[in-house]
């Protein structure tokens, strides 16, 4: 057994066995003596419990009154984690795949299908979606604030689609900011490292004179190094970035509130070199450049409660982001208007409505390597809701019916209907049930680009000792994917120091989208000149929906024990089985897509009042792709945060300290070599007044 595979057993042993300690440790403190128990500094179990979460519902709810997989990051989790970004952040949810694929790209799902253009999981900041139309997914990179300024981050395993509208397939990621009531001051933090260059960030918050309002302002930016590949070699890749912004909070009479917030950004992200590649024109020539990246959003939201007791809300936003790179150019802009109304006509039923309209501006830079037809153009999306949570038994049994109807520019019209059961027979403890059905849209990539590969794969035997470069075409005739999801889960909390939660799954995928090869065979291509042999072989690829349809299972555990006054220890452990058709070589290779098994271990220590010490380790699966797997890992981080005086911390933060790894590759043809995920050790100061 080589050193990899037996640090992987020992990790994934030690986070079993944590795992188990924490669940078995139910049974032995279920007797505990609950009068002696003393909560640690922060919150307490039933404070998590009673945390509230909005994205399940489009509505406020405890925790544990939530019929789904659901799990909260608090502003302290943050905080202690020592995340310098909302990605990182993310590490240890259960069930959530998180995987670094180079310095900016990160590959984030939940429940399976990851890759760098993960398409199934809607992500929403305070409130507007940020989606990009270009592959129907989240371009992590672009999606920052200050870190300090959020106040939770709601994550919601399985579908949401009939709440949210479609792209809501596996998962909702909601960032929530904290109002401006309770960021008023200033702040400002400072920190370098050996990845982390240097980042720096300041905010100030104030309240209107003469005015039952407050506002803030932030701006902050940093520097990344370049990244080194799998051979060792350091990559072009170096990231710079700068986002500033502000928001008002204005409490107008009882009830109504008026919001407005917006973000502008620029950064400059290089380009790497793809390693072992054959170029051909017009790149032969290509030298690494900067991407220039740079956008803005701008949002408003009107809340208001009526004379009969019902709430309303109406929410506006503008979000422009705008690429130029070598090989690609876009510029896209969205205009959104939600409207949302909840109304309570009596104790039994709580009613809830609303309405959606969308629309979408985009431009792109055609390249010899990508061009769409046309270049510019706008479509438009429509949707409405309707709930009803239903009190069948008092608060102790709730059932909850909801559909979404939608009507997209690509994909036609989708119903997306969605049921959930909740029993809750004392206060600590609830059982859920759901079944529910989404669709995930096709994208502008898949329907109008037609692209070329910068690069060629190396020859090989199996090409006939040529290079070869993929020619992908997309298809206007696709229809939207669809998923239909059984869902289960418990809830506890067994004592004032415990609590657990699980959940189950049983996902089934239809008309999946996915590039394919066509045709018979590869074309060989002359070059002028080039006389009677073929310099490369062109590989036709199109997207098509799949005929198959691809199963998921899968089981999330995770549990949170007060081992101690001045200790707690989350376990998290995640097990997902996916049935897909056999790689045959050339068409997606799906099962490369989900790790079978991941597992995590926190470890938050307040040593005395002035220092608080943070430790975590995860496992992460393998990932058995035929095209380019990637072993099991481990990751270890640590945190350490020193408080010399009210206002100041310091903190020394050191991720991946187990050494260096690959998450995932981004590359279907496997020309560039994987990224490395360095060890990165920084220093932050931050001074509040």
């Amino acid at each position: 057994m080589n050193n990899r595979n037996k640090s992987s057993r020992i990790a994934q042993g030690v986070c079993a066995m944590a795992m188990t300690v924490l669940l078995l440790s139910a049974v032995e403190g279920a007797w505990a003596d609950e009068e002696n128990l003393v909560a640690i500094e922060n919150l307490s179990i039933n404070d998590l419990m009673q945390i509230e979460v909005s994205s399940a519902s489009r509505k406020s709810q405890t925790l544990s009154n939530t019929a789904a997989a659901a799990f909260v990051i608090t502003q302290e989790d943050i905080r202690r984690s020592g995340a310098t970004s909302i990605p990182e952040a993310l590490r240890y949810v259960p069930g959530l795949e998180v995987a670094q694929g180079a310095l900016r790209t990160w590959d984030i799902t939940a429940r399976g299908f990851n890759s760098e253009y993960a398409n199934k999981l809607l992500v929403l900041i305070d409130g507007r979606a940020v989606y990009t139309p270009l592959y129907a997914g989240v371009i992590w990179e672009l999606q920052d604030t200050m870190m300090e300024d959020i106040e939770r981050i709601e994550v919601i395993r399985g579908p949401g689609a009939a709440m949210w509208g479609s792209n809501a397939v596996n998962g909702v990621i909601n960032v929530i900011t904290k109002k401006t009531k309770d960021t008023r001051g200033d702040l400002l933090v400072a920190g370098s490292g050996n990845q982390e260059r240097g980042f720096a960030g300041f905010r100030h918050g104030g309240s209107f004179a003469d005015s039952d309002g407050s506002y803030r302002v932030y701006g902050k930016g940093f520097s990344r190094d370049a990244t080194v590949n799998a051979a060792g070699a350091q990559q072009d890749d170096a990231w710079r970035s700068g986002q500033m912004g502000f928001r008002m909070d204005h409490h107008v009479a009882d009830g109504d509130g008026l919001t407005l917030q917006g973000d502008a950004y620029k950064m400059n992200i290089g380009v790497p070199l793809i390693d072992n590649a054959v170029f051909v024109s017009p790149y032969t020539n290509y030298i690494p450049n900067d991407a220039s990246v740079h956008g803005g959003n701008l949002l408003t939201r009107w809340e208001s409660t009526l004379p009969n007791g019902s709430e309303m809300s109406l929410q506006g936003y503008y979000d422009r982001a705008q690429i130029d790179a070598l090989f690609l150019g876009e510029d896209t802009e969205t205009y959104d208007l939600d409207f949302q109304h909840r109304l309570h006509p009596n104790a039994m039923n709580d009613l809830m409505w609303g309405a959606n309209y969308r629309h979408i501006h985009f431009a792109a830079k055609n390249t010899p390597n990508m061009s769409f037809a046309p270049p510019s153009f706008g479509y438009q999306n429509v949707s409405a809701f309707a709930q009803d949570d239903i009190a069948l038994v008092a608060d102790r049994l709730r059932l909850t019916l909801g559909a979404k109807l939608e009507d997209s520019y690509f994909g036609g019209m989708q119903f997306q209907p969605n049921a959930r059961l909740l029993w809750a027979p004392d206060n600590t403890n609830s059982v859920w049930l759901s079944a529910s059905k989404a669709s995930r849209t096709p994208s502008l990539v898949e329907t109008k680009a037609a692209a070329i590969a910068e690069s060629m794969t190396s020859p090989s035997a199996q090409t006939f000792g040529l290079p070869v470069q993929a020619v992908v075409s997309g298809n206007s005739n696709l229809k939207a994917e669809t998923v239909t999801a059984l869902e289960a889960g418990y809830r506890t909390q067994w004592n004032p120091r415990l609590s657990t939660d699980i959940a189950t799954y049983s996902n089934h995928y239809q008309d999946r989208i996915e590039a394919a090869y066509v045709g018979g065979v590869a074309t060989p291509v002359f070059v002028a000149a080039s006389g009677a042999i073929p310099n490369y072989l062109s590989l036709p690829i199109a997207f098509r929906n799949a005929a198959t349809t691809i199963s998921v299972y899968g089981l999330e555990m995770s549990a949170d024990w007060r081992a101690l006054d001045w200790m707690r220890l989350e376990g998290a452990f995640t097990y997902a089985k996916m049935n897909a058709p056999s790689w045959d070589g050339i068409n997606t290779d799906y099962a490369r897509l989900i790790p079978r098994t991941q597992e995590s271990l926190r470890c938050l220590m307040d040593l005395n009042e002035k220092t608080k010490l943070n430790l975590a380790l995860r496992h992460v699966g393998t990932l058995d792709a035929t095209t380019a797997g990637v072993p099991a890992y481990n990751a270890a981080d640590a945190n350490v945060a020193y408080t010399p005086r009210k206002g100041l911390d310091i903190s020394l933060v050191g991720q991946n300290l187990s050494g260096s790894h690959v998450e995932f590759v981004n590359n279907a043809f496997g020309s560039r070599l994987p990224s490395l995920i360095q060890r990165s050790i920084y220093a932050k100061v931050s001074w509040s007044h």
